[in-house]
Parts: C-alpha cells; sequence; structure tokens
C-alpha cells in the first residue's frame, strides 16, 4: 500500500491526525496527501481500493448478491446493504458507500424493470403485473419529495439521522406483520369463495356482460379500455412518467446544496444564493401544473370508465378524494427515499395494498416507481462525479455487474418460488428481516464512529453550502 494517497482519488476519505492514526479505523491508514507530484501539508485516511483482495471485502461483495437480490422482490433496493455492510463492516465513507450503492441499485433495477414488464397478474393472465394508472399517481409526487427528503437530511446531524430511522425502522416492522397476516388471510379466502376476486380490483370481462347487459357502445367501450389495461407497454402513461422526471430533475440539479454541487454554478460563485429557492419556487409550479393536468384528463377518462362499469375496484381519479390520498402516498414514498435512504418499497406496497392492489401486483408496481427514484439518485451521483471524478467506469461498472447479477439469479428464483407456492405475503416478512439488518447497521455504525471520533463528531451540523468546494477534502 502506498505511503502517500493522491488527492483526486476514491480512496481518500476524511481528515486524519497522525496523532490519532486509530480515527481512520480498518482498511485504512492515516497518511499524507499529494497533489500530482507535490506533497500537502494534508493528512486524511487513505483507504484500500474497491478491488483489492482482501478477504474481508470479497465475503460482503459475494453476501451483497443474495442481499440484492432478494430485497428486490420488496422494492427495496442497495440501501438495505449500504449501512451495515458497505459503512459499519468495510468502512467505506458515506460518499463511497453512496457511489456504490446507486450503482448496485441502478444495475439491478435496470434488469428487474424489464423482467417485470413480461411478468403476468396472477388472475388474469391478459394483464400485466403493473397497474399503471395507480404507478402514475406515485411517480408524479415522487421526484419532488425525493428531492426535499434528501435535501432534509443533509442539514441533519449524522447521529440525529441515525435515532430517526431506528424510530422509523421499528415503527414500521409492526405493520409490516400486519400486512403479511393480512394478505395471508386474503389468499386463503379466495381459495374458498370467487367472490373475493372483487377485493382484488378484478372483475372478468364476461361475468361484467352477463351481469351489466351492456349495450353494443358500452361494450365497444369496455372492450376498448380492457385492451388499454393489457398493453404490457403503456406508451402515453411511461412518457408522462419519464417526461415528469426529466423536468424535475433538471431544475433539481440546477440548485445547490450540502449534498450536491450544481453543474450550472462556477467556482467563484456564493454556494447558497437566491437563485436556490427562486429554483425551489419553480420546481413547486411545474409540479403543481403536471399534476393538475394529468388529474382532470384522466379524471375525465374515468368518468366514462364509471359508466360502462369497468374494474369499478380500480377508480384512482375517481372521487377526487381517492386521487390525492394515493397523490399523498407518493409523497410519503419520495421522502421516506431521500431522507432515510431505504424503505420506499415498504412504503408502496404496504399503501397499494390499502388502495386494493394485491400483493403480488403491489410488489410489480412499487419496483416501477422504484426504478424511478433508482434514476433520480443515479442521475445526482453522475452529476456529483462531474465535478468530483473521484469513481471511474470501470468502478461503477463492476458493481452494475453485481446488482445485474443478484436479479438474474436471486431475484428470478424468488419470483418463481412465490409463484409456484403461492407465497406472495412472505413479501412483507422478507421486507421486515431486512429492516431488521439495517436497524443492527445503523447501531454498529453509530458506535464504531462514535469510538473513533468521539461522541460529538456525531452531533456536528454538516457543512453548510457556502463552505463547500470542489478541492474540500
Amino acid at each position: 500500500m502506498s505511503l502517500l494517497c493522491p488527492i483526486n482519488t476514491e480512496l481518500v476519505q476524511q481528515s486524519c491526525n497522525m496523532t490519532s492514526p486509530q480515527m481512520c479505523g480498518p482498511f485504512s491508514h492515516c497518511t499524507q496527501l499529494f497533489n500530482g507530484t507535490v506533497i500537502t501539508s494534508k493528512y486524511s485516511c487513505c483507504r484500500i481500493g474497491y478491488f483489492a483482495a482482501n478477504a474481508a471485502q470479497i465475503i460482503v461483495y459475494i453476501i451483497i448478491l443474495p442481499i440484492i437480490g432478494i430485497g428486490i422482490l420488496g422494492a427495496l433496493g442497495g440501501g438495505v446493504v449500504k449501512r451495515p455492510f458497505l459503512e459499519a463492516t468495510l468502512n467505506f465513507d458515506s460518499q463511497q458507500a453512496g457511489n456504490m450503492t446507486m450503482c448496485l441499485q441502478f444495475g439491478s433495477q435496470l434488469v428487474n424493470i424489464i423482467i417485470i414488464f413480461f411478468q403476468r397478474h396472477p388472475e388474469d393472465s391478459d394483464r400485466p403485473i403493473i397497474n399503471f394508472e395507480i404507478a402514475l399517481i406515485y411517480c408524479l409526487a415522487i421526484p419532488i419529495s425525493q428531492a426535499l427528503g434528501t435535501e432534509f437530511a443533509n442539514y441533519l446531524p449524522l447521529g440525529t439521522l441515525l435515532w430517526i430511522q431506528n424510530i422509523f425502522f421499528v415503527a414500521i416492522s409492526p405493520v409490516l406483520f400486519l400486512f403479511a397476516t393480512k394478505e395471508l388471510s386474503l389468499q386463503t379466502l379466495k381459495q374458498q369463495d370467487n367472490e373475493i376476486l372483487l377485493k382484488s380490483a378484478l372483475i372478468p370481462l364476461d361475468d361484467v356482460k352477463e351481469k351489466q347487459q351492456l349495450q353494443e357502445q358500452e361494450a365497444s367501450l369496455y372492450k376498448k379500455f380492457y385492451e388499454q389495461q393489457c398493453n404490457k407497454f403503456p406508451l402515453q402513461v411511461i412518457l408522462i412518467t419519464i417526461g415528469n422526471f426529466a423536468i424535475n430533475e433538471v431544475i433539481i440539479l440546477s440548485r445547490t446544496t450540502p449534498g450536491l454541487i450544481s453543474p450550472y454554478f462556477s467556482q467563484t460563485q456564493s454556494y447558497c444564493q437566491a437563485w436556490n429557492f427562486y429554483m425551489l419556487l419553480l420546481l413547486f409550479a411545474v409540479n403543481v401544473i403536471i399534476t393538475l393536468v394529468v388529474y382532470f384528463i384522466k379524471r375525465k377518462e374515468e368518468y366514462t370508465k364509471d359508466a360502462v362499469k369497468f374494474f369499478n375496484c380500480e377508480r384512482f381519479y375517481t372521487p377526487g378524494t381517492r386521487f390525492w390520498k394515493i397523490y399523498a402516498a407518493g409523497w410519503v414514498t419520495g421522502i421516506v427515499a431521500g431522507f432515510f435512504g431505504m424503505a420506499a418499497g415498504l412504503i408502496m406496497i404496504t399503501t397499494m395494498a390499502e388502495f386494493g392492489l394485491i400483493s403480488a401486483v403491489a410488489g410489480g408496481t412499487a419496483n416501477y416507481c422504484y426504478f424511478i427514484i433508482c434514476f433520480q439518485l443515479f442521475a445526482t451521483v453522475l452529476s456529483n462525479q462531474k465535478e468530483e471524478q473521484n469513481f471511474g467506469v470501470g468502478d461503477q461498472f463492476f458493481f452494475y455487474v453485481l446488482g445485474i447479477i443478484s436479479v438474474l439469479i436471486f431475484t428470478n428464483l424468488g419470483y418463481y418460488y412465490l409463484k409456484k407456492y403461492n407465497i406472495a405475503h412472505a413479501l412483507f416478512y422478507i421486507d421486515f428481516a431486512l429492516v431488521l439488518l439495517n436497524i443492527a447497521g445503523n447501531l454498529a455504525w453509530g458506535i464504531e464512529t462514535s469510538e473513533r471520533h468521539n461522541y460529538q463528531y456525531l452531533q456536528q451540523p454538516p457543512k453548510m453550502c457556502q463552505n463547500i468546494r470542489k478541492n474540500d477534502i
């Protein structure tokens, strides 16, 4: 291992003091930095590389594969391994672990979403497993709420953030057991009474025609809506989702926060100015306009669906209060994703189940929405790399591949066994186990950091944005 560490490298972590070299923790050592051929007076913790032939690092990378793959079944991504494994076990700092996590998430969700697009509804083989109608509402709310959740977290000391995260995880644990029991009961009832299908938001086409005695025009409309519902790739909904995300991301990346250096600012400009506030107002205005336009267009369409009694249990825009409840659930999802760094999938699956989706459909739809979350986080990582240039393409590619392998092996096996044994309610138990893992990881990382830097380190407020500069170490 080199005695010196280049300034612009992913190996550089927090500053250190040679009188207390133990503050760097395992796999790191306190050493001087050099800039090219010039040795600086700065000391920093220099960590072994991502691909060092270290037994602990190799074992953790292997363990990550099944955890990521199984977690995706419950719409959980790379966040489940960030704190307990990458930070607490391997001693990567938050920025490095975040970069690795984003690549794991993006690679795994990219493959997973392709698989999900070809999955069929467990109770109607003509329909996709994704309910695009409710997914659109969630995706309208997620980009702006996730950005705000991330910004809230950036202004909190690490210790405070850890405690809030653990309190949240403890509070949501009994909810997961409740939903697992509820879904198990629902599956049992379905085997005994076919009328329970009404609670699963499914009304077979033939039954509707017989019971409602639809007229020829109504039957034609019903058929049209049903064909739309069976479309694997509803272009209109997908384009609205992607377009809304793109517009939001352009505005979000134009802001500068403690965790983000905007590519639109030069080094000579102040990093705290009214521009940020104006961009925040623009972000809210754009989201209000897009949301209202989609709401009124889809609401008008649903009135026609109501007239022909098309899937009465899947009315998401009528009455209007139902739309705003779902939209609020999307906001909660985004804030949780940005603030806590995980558990967004838990929020989506549980709330979607409350809105009438069976667990398999809720899981597939949540994963579709989660891909938007991963895309947003990934865009932020790429933006930061433009400034920092400390996470090379080769490094990124390695973690993309890890995420892809985890899905191809473990997620595929999970889908197979969940379908074969009709145990979709097990998703909630999986999420519960991973939540416990993160609680343990938070506690271990907090204790380890406190011993290394003292407890006051965890209570220090983060740097304000005017103090952040490109070459800060």
